[in-house]
């Protein structure tokens, strides 16, 4: 039996006199892709915003593994198992490739201290073990960031610099993987290469569930298990991207020449 693992009832998210999501329901299941798709201004990142804690929602619920995470701050639902990615890259620049997967690790930031103050000898052993997983992860997604781990992370190219984010993103082995327009300012080779990224996130982390906000078409298409589609904040359709494509609701409101493109 699959299990569900986020459950997303009646959101609501207002701004003063701006709607922004208003009353959208979804739920997310084990080793499942969900793309949720829409023109600016439809509400999609906002979305993520609440599920990471950078919003507390006007009203509805978000239960996360039957718990509800409403109002919990962004680092709680961070260390329970949500990890997300932003439109524009949030890595640590000045710091190598290396370091900037280390620190998603949580285990370093909770035993760090302790090991210090105690056993000297645990902490190295810990900080080897940690360097290995992290060049393992690496591995999977990129030679590149592999052959020069110490490289300084913002000297990579954008196509590298998504996955270094993805890699950054499972370095706690996460629950839920939130990904925003990851395929933002690539080239078609780099969003082919994202599309064979993302469904080895699902092959690596067994029982993973993603969320996907993406205007690549062709990603979305390629990845995505089911999509919904968002337009001012509320849901206008919801199926397999062939059952998106022929609705003449979303035509209307959104895609058009992108999914005859896709």
């Amino acid at each position: 039996m699959v299990e569900k693992i986020l459950t997303v009832k009646n959101l609501t998210m207002r701004f003063g006199g701006l709607t922004a999501i208003d009353n959208f329901s979804w739920d997310l299941h084990e080793n499942e892709i969900l793309g949720i798709i829409g023109p600016n201004g439809a509400g999609k990142t906002t979305v993520f915003n609440v599920i990471s804690g950078l919003y507390t929602p006007t009203s509805g619920d978000i239960r996360f593994k039957g718990t509800t995470i409403n109002g919990y701050p962004p680092h709680k639902i961070a260390k329970m198992g949500i990890k997300r990615t932003f439109q524009q890259s949030r890595l640590f620049d000045n710091i190598s490739v290396l370091d900037n997967v280390l620190i998603g690790m949580a285990t370093i930031s909770e035993n760090i201290f302790i090991n210090t103050l105690f056993r000297r000898d645990l902490l190295q052993k810990e900080l080897a073990s940690n360097i290995n997983e992290a060049m393992q992860l690496m591995q999977h997604f990129s030679q590149v960031l592999v052959e020069n781990p110490y490289r300084r992370a913002g000297d990579l190219v954008p196509g590298e610099r998504r996955k270094l984010e993805i890699c950054r993103a499972l370095a706690s082995n996460p629950d839920i993987l939130l990904l925003d327009e990851p395929a933002a300012g690539m080239d078609p080779n780099e969003s082919s290469e994202l599309m064979d990224d993302i469904m080895r996130v699902k092959s690596l982390r067994k029982g993973i569930g993603i969320v996907l906000i993406e205007h690549d078409m062709v990603v979305v298409q390629k990845t995505a298990d089911y999509i919904v589609v968002l337009s001012y904040g509320k849901e206008i359709a919801r199926g397999t991207f062939n059952e998106v494509s022929s609705n003449s609701t979303v035509q209307e409101a959104y895609l058009g020449s992108e999914l005859e493109n896709a």
